[in-house]
């Protein structure tokens, strides 16, 4: 099977990169042409928490593809679907699929351009970050979890598990908008982290900020539940517990949080590498906008959803600096 890594960067990058070395044939693809240089001629270095690994690849700009393509592992920003489904559309044949290894609910926009029949959900649940050109480090262990948009179990679903198995542990689900809806809301806490300069553990550790993520988190189960989704729990995460609960055990399952980032080579979320270390705009929109603007459709309020949009388009902009003293904008709200 051939595959196609749409989006080499640090999702992409890891998981065509131990597909590559397991032996499958991978073409990665990428708009950053210094990238796609040092990938052909270099090969890609990975390094972290498995070590340090060289993959001999293949790699193209999207303006370099032919023809039909067989598995598609789109690993873009959700903000780049739109524009990658565009190059991807005519490169799609009767028997090609896409795979979406993206945060956010992107999986209705792929359908729209080749229709569910070729689309195929995954849940991404372990860390890695793109350093430089041929560089990415995987910087955490975790899981896949991949579904049918209709929840059907189907033959292609064990193919793609045995592909991305070489990455991480691969689980088949007849509910993947359910955990891309959880993780859709846990996404309130990581694109927070881009607000300030402290660690994700940090930042769960303080009491202070605790309720303002607690509320932040219950605005997103609350759309959840009002759009019918029926949330589920991940390794790392489970958000009932956390609406439900007591706070000595809403206390408890942020320590355990706190403690799983103090173990993990990635302390910072991706979002706050987009401002303090790429400086590019964040997903703010497609994770914590869609939130708001489903709540909106559904007469949920996200009044802190919506500040931290607004918030995090300030940092974005340099209209604010990020400092740990943005979180208490939030306290007005709750």
């Amino acid at each position: 099977m051939g595959i196609t890594v749409f989006g080499a960067g640090a999702i992409g990058g890891v998981t065509g990169g131990y597909a590559a070395l397991a032996g499958e044939d991978v073409t990665f693809v990428d708009k950053v042409g210094e990238h796609v240089k040092r990938l052909n001629e270099e090969g890609l270095r990975i390094t972290g928490v498995r070590g340090e690994h060289k993959a001999k690849v293949k790699a193209l700009e999207p303006r370099q593809l032919r023809g039909n393509l067989d598995l598609v592992l789109l690993c873009v920003k959700s903000q780049d679907t739109v524009a990658s489904m565009e190059s991807l559309l005519p490169h799609i044949g009767p028997d090609s699929t896409v795979v979406s290894l993206q945060n956010g609910i992107n999986e209705p926009v792929i359908a729209s351009y080749i229709g569910p029949e070729r689309t195929v959900g995954c849940f991404v649940n372990w860390s890695a970050d793109y350093h430089e050109p041929g560089h990415i480090e995987h910087g955490g262990e975790g899981t896949f979890h991949i579904g049918e948009m209709d929840g059907s179990i189907t033959q292609r679903l064990s193919r793609i598990q045995g592909i991305l198995s070489h990455t991480a542990t691969t689980h088949i689900t007849d509910n993947i908008f359910g955990f891309l809806w959880s993780k859709q809301i846990s996404a309130g806490f990581y694109i927070a982290n881009a607000l300030g300069t402290s660690t994700m553990s940090a930042l769960l550790d303080e009491h202070r900020y605790r309720p303002i993520f607690l509320a932040l988190l219950r605005e997103g189960v609350d759309v959840a539940k009002a759009a019918g989704v029926k949330l589920e729990t991940y390794p790392g995460f489970d958000p009932m517990p956390l609406v439900d609960g007591d706070s000595n055990q809403t206390d408890a399952i942020f320590d355990e949080w706190a403690d799983h980032y103090r173990h993990d080579l990635k302390v910072y979320s991706g979002a706050w590498r987009d401002v303090a270390v790429r400086k590019r705009p964040t997903e703010v929109d497609h994770l914590n906008g869609l939130i708001v603007e489903k709540g909106k459709e559904l007469g949920v309020p996200t009044p802190l959803n919506e500040r931290l949009v607004s918030l995090v388009k300030d940092v974005e902009s340099g209209r604010r600096k990020q400092d740990d003293a943005n979180f208490l904008e939030f306290e007005a709200l709750l």
